[in-house]
């Protein structure tokens, strides 16, 4: 049997883990030459640094190695951080020119990937499944990226989850039925999941060392009730810090010049530091010049108030409960609030929390590695129900307005797979049209300008339109579609049904079609892929 391994590509530190079939139990693993250091027995993580040392070449340097060689201090433009954000990110950071070279973060995520899939202490042949994490926020387009930078692996080795889910795996959870709060706050992004454990307490004991194979799917499947995130984290803490040292001693990024990376980091350390002591001295030099700013915890704080800090943290968690209230779960009937990523050990922030959960159990004993050792669990056969988190529509020519509308026909809250085909009939909306396309749309329904509820069968059916000024409502594959035609002999008139579309979701949450036209009885589309949902 071959080695399940996990990745869990994070904005600040990326983890390693392994699976241990002997002891059912999932070990973190130092990789030399990119891995730090660790003191006390702590788990070894890889920083999520790249140092462009040539960017023609190219040639960079990945991991430990930049902070052991000072790289992650110098003044110039080639260190990247918090590039795995800027990998999804709509619109994309400014590429930056090096060497003659435009480099994005795009390009520095597929050099640390690459790095870190090649340092794996294993061959390709040696290894049954490799696990990679992906924010929920951003599910879809960071799996595209994945799939288009990996070849060191075989894909069909490569498994895929949100690191909600992988972490509420990773946490040691015994009571059995118990609804936990996953709260995932790293460096760039925050992630919620409310997760349901099994209700036998065989089933559930032992969360994160049993459930390996030999029984039936069902009698291992944690349910999750609600998903939300931002693109938030600390590394937004980091700038905002900076912004304010800058001011107290008269400085701007621009007189900053080549010394912003060195500042940066400082403030990194220092708001790192505020997370044990009360007050630290942020240091660094600015044209030559040392500089030395006092921040006091308290002052940190007023800080994250007064950019909206606060604010976020607390609508990503309504969000999350209001989804919970539609599924019959209240705030109550939550038993464990479960802490992953650096950000979450902030005092601030696990007050806040404590004014919003006041009778829940808080544990933060494994901030940095429990969604790799979640991902490990998925690996060895627990399995997870999960849902949609988007609504999706159908698009359609409004006959009235002559403008595209979109009519619901995957609900938010779907779960997957979904066998029961969800049959759409569909005619002609021009004289002698001869076919017929499959635009799809993700529908944004905390947002969209209107919506219309219509009822077919007793079932309420939303139909959907953006506003102008937003894009409320995205179009998956606008450019595929012409790739997914039903084409129509003879063409079709206005007026009456033509094709019937059965549209299916898979347990990689592709979308497919087979549509019939019911006037020949032939099979137009079979079982076509027409987007990923999310």
């Amino acid at each position: 049997m071959g080695h399940k391994i996990a990745i869990d590509f994070g904005t600040t530190n990326s983890v390693f883990a392994r699976w241990l079939p002997d002891t059912e139990s999932a070990e973190i693993i130092h990789i030399p030459d990119l891995s730090e250091i660790t003191e006390d027995g702590l788990p070894s993580s890889v920083p999520s640094l790249v140092y462009v040392r040539d960017g023609g070449a190219p040639d960079v340097l990945v991991g430990q190695p930049v902070r052991e060689g000072g790289y992650d201090a110098r003044q110039d433009n080639r260190l990247f951080r918090n590039f795995k954000r800027g990998i999804v990110a709509t619109p994309a950071p400014e590429p930056r020119p090096i060497d003659g070279v435009k480099w994005a973060d795009r390009q520095a995520g597929e050099h640390f990937i690459k790095h870190l899939i090649g340092a794996m202490p294993y061959q390709d042949a040696d290894i049954d499944q490799l696990v990679l994490t992906a924010p929920v926020a951003s599910f879809e387009g960071y799996l595209a990226w994945l799939n288009n930078v990996i070849d060191e692996v075989s894909l069909d080795k490569i498994r895929v989850v949100d690191e909600s889910t992988a972490a509420a795996l990773g946490y040691a959870v015994t009571k059995p039925g118990a609804v936990v709060l996953v709260f995932d706050f790293g460096g760039g992004t925050l992630d919620l999941s409310l997760v349901q454990l099994p209700e036998n307490r065989d089933k559930a004991g032992g969360f994160l060392k049993r459930l390996v194979g030999g029984d039936k799917a069902n009698q291992h499947t944690a349910r999750v009730i609600a998903k939300a995130g931002r693109i938030i984290g600390g590394s937004d803490v980091d700038q905002w810090l900076l912004a304010d040292v800058l001011a107290r001693a008269g400085l701007t990024p621009q007189t900053l010049g080549a010394d912003y990376t060195a500042a940066l980091t400082a403030c990194e350390r220092a708001k790192i530091a505020l997370s044990r002591e009360e007050s630290t001295a942020v240091r660094f030099t600015a044209g030559g010049a040392p500089v030395e700013i006092i921040v006091t915890r308290e002052e940190l704080e007023a800080l994250l108030e007064a950019n909206g800090f606060f604010t976020a943290l607390r609508r990503v968690v309504d969000k999350v409960m209001h989804v919970a209230r539609q599924r019959g779960i209240f705030k109550e009937d939550i038993h464990y609030v479960l802490l992953v990523g650096g950000t979450s050990l902030m005092p601030s922030v696990q007050r806040t929390l404590g004014q919003y959960f006041t009778d829940m159990a808080v544990r933060s004993d494994k901030p940095f590695t429990a969604v790799a050792e979640g991902a490990l669990q998925v690996a060895a056969g627990y399995g997870l129900e999960d849902y949609l988190i988007h609504s999706y529509g159908l698009r359609h020519l409004n006959p009235d307005t002559g403008q595209h509308d979109y009519d619901e026909i995957i609900p938010m809250g779907s779960r997957y797979p979904i066998d029961s085909p969800v049959e759409v009939l569909m005619g002609a909306s021009r004289a002698d049209q001869t076919e017929i396309e499959f635009v799809i749309g993700e529908i944004d329904t905390d947002s969209i300008a209107m919506v219309e509820v219509k009822y077919e069968d007793g079932q309420a059916v939303f139909v959907a339109q953006a506003a102008d000024n937003a894009q409320q409502i995205v179009a998956l594959n606008e450019a595929e579609a012409v790739a997914a035609l039903a084409r129509l002999d003879p063409p079709a008139q206005p007026g009456q049904d033509r094709i019937r579309a059965a549209f299916t979701v898979d347990d990689r949450r592709r979308l497919c079609v087979t549509v019939t036209d019911m006037q020949t009885n032939k099979t137009l589309l079979d079982h076509v892929a027409l987007a990923t949902l999310r």
